[in-house]
């Protein structure tokens, strides 16, 4: 099987997008917490789940406790990297998405369930959202220059997600909402230079996902989509976190801190009527961010 299948088979594991899969559990996040271990909510504060991407593994707990949780993405680089969280079902393992990534279907036992979109290599991003129980992958499926997913390449790990569901804890006051839908993205307000709190919203079909990209001058998010399916040479712009897939109904919140400039919000997950990036589909929005 070559890269471009593989590739191609990584973005269909999130591309879960039937009525059958469909989650009625929103996600929630509550303020954030300045620690770097997980650990059991006090007062109705989140756990704090801190991963550091290399190329190509991710440095992180075995397990944290259900609930709350602040969930931050530290990218030691030398390339980009994101989490996307796959809730695996069924009592299926790390090893059996994996096995399930080299055959001919997307496994139906595993859905998107968030994570920080990729920071710049040395930066951080960070999501909130509610994790239940259960069993999870993290994963990154972002291509390497020859065109394999990171996680072909061995980036990956499994987190168990243990003790009881726990009622949602206060969300956090976000100041923008970002709708994500088929295809394209809704704003609440125009995005401002500066540190926001973003909910966002999948108020979609399907999954979908937020990736934010301040671009160089002179360039388009068109631009960065062709670099981002295959990553050679300098990109185009510069990372600043976002939500990886989420599914339909659910939500998330996304902390960033945003320099002026012209902006791209991107959706590289695939359609799922034809398979194509959604971005292919028009979901690839330019905005400023105003100073």
């Amino acid at each position: 099987m070559n890269s471009r299948s593989l590739c191609r088979l990584g973005f269909l594991a999130v591309a879960l997008s039937t009525a059958s899969c469909r989650s009625d559990k929103p996600a929630a996040g509550a303020p954030d917490a300045q620690t770097d271990a997980a650990r059991t909510p006090a007062g109705g504060q989140a756990n704090v789940l801190t991963v550091t991407a290399s190329d190509y593994a991710f440095d992180a707990p075995a397990e944290v406790p259900a609930g709350l949780t602040t969930i931050r993405l530290v990218n030691k680089g030398p390339s980009l990297h994101h989490i996307q969280m796959m809730k695996l079902e069924d009592g299926k393992t790390l090893a059996d998405f994996l096995g399930a990534l080299k055959g001919e279907h997307p496994p139906t036992w595993a859905t998107p369930a968030g994570g920080p979109g990729p920071p710049e290599v040395g930066s951080t991003s960070t999501t909130i959202e509610v994790l239940e129980p259960g069993t999870y992958a993290l994963i990154c499926f972002i291509p390497a220059s020859d065109g394999m997913p990171h996680v072909m390449k061995g980036m990956s790990r499994e987190l168990k997600v243990t003790g009881p569901s726990r009622a949602a804890g206060a969300e956090p006051g976000a100041d923008i909402v970002v709708k994500l839908m088929d295809y394209d993205f809704e704003l609440s307000r125009p995005l401002t230079a500066g540190k926001h709190t973003i909910r966002v919203e999948n108020a979609g079909p399907q999954p979908h996902e937020l990736a934010i990209v301040r671009m160089n001058p002179g360039k388009k998010p068109s631009d960065f989509t062709a670099w981002g399916m295959k990553p050679v040479g300098p990109p185009p712009g510069t990372t600043h976190g976002g939500v990886s897939g989420i599914m339909p109904g659910t939500h998330a919140f996304v902390e960033v801190d945003l320099p002026a400039g012209e902006y791209g919000l991107l959706c590289f997950l695939p359609d799922a009527k034809d398979g194509k990036p959604h971005f292919v589909h028009g979901m690839q929005k330019e905005t400023k961010v105003s100073s």
